[in-house]
């Protein structure tokens, strides 16, 4: 078990490791490690990434580290869980000031990667996990989805091939209590984390600021849509409409 401090977590930083889960001599049990750090007095957008190097599956969980020892103790409270394990696991979330340890487990040996990297408040996404799949986009698809502090991204992974022409649309449901702001992004280098250069086109909000655009997107490729948290909370439904061009 790995216990690992990395400190304060700097706007526009990412800290990116390499680990093993393992058990000493193997068998049954949980394999854990743990990864601390601490945001300063303005509110942070984090995310963090889990990628496992095998086929094995990661459990990854944000927790409070309330007595700020970098321990992961009992008296530590679950801020957001990921969900019950992955090849890939994210955590957007916006967090106040204070101590948080990421806790990744699994039952078996696996080797893994782990990013944690901080955005701007309120801003877009600064990590290119491929959280939702959707494929090739060969014909026109609907997703929805839901915002808010414990989930303030979603990213929507998706391919084009070269006789194909995508727009997308974001409409916010319900109430406008809650906004959301749209981009697509290619993550070029592999790296995981999206670079300025690789924003490939922002969404253009409507008057009234329940709906984002994107139009005419082409290019074979891989692409991510990155539907993010501008403020509040909110549900909303995303398009893909397919032309063929």
């Amino acid at each position: 078990m790995a216990n690992v401090n990395l400190g304060f977590l700097g706007f526009g930083t990412t800290q990116s490791r390499n680990g093993t889960l393992q058990r000493p001599g193997g068998g049954l049990g949980i394999r854990t490690d743990t990864y601390a750090f601490e945001t300063g007095s303005i509110t942070a957008n984090v995310a963090i990434t889990s990628r496992s190097f095998s086929s094995e599956k990661i459990a990854l969980v944000l927790f409070n580290d309330n007595n700020a020892d970098g321990i992961l103790n009992t008296g530590d409270t679950v801020r957001v869980n990921a969900g019950s394990g992955g090849t890939v696991q994210t955590i957007n979330s916006t967090l106040s000031k204070g101590h948080y340890i990421a806790r990744l487990t699994s039952v078996f040996d696996t080797g893994y990667n782990v990013q944690l990297a901080r955005g701007t408040s309120n801003g877009a996404n600064p990590l290119a996990a491929p959280e939702i799949s959707l494929g090739t986009i060969s014909q026109d698809l609907q997703k929805r989805g839901r915002i808010s502090d414990n989930n303030n991204a979603d990213n929507f992974a998706f391919t084009l091939d070269g006789t194909s022409s995508l727009n997308v649309n974001v409409r916010e449901l319900g109430n406008k209590k809650g906004n959301v702001n749209i981009r697509v992004v290619q993550d070029l280098d592999s790296d995981g984390v999206v670079d300025s250069n690789e924003v490939v086109v922002r969404g253009v909000s409507s008057r009234n600021g329940n709906l984002d655009t994107i139009t005419g997107l082409q290019g074979a490729g891989d692409y991510i849509l990155q539907v993010c948290q501008s403020k509040g909370n909110t549900r909303f439904a995303a398009s893909f409409d397919h032309v063929a061009v």
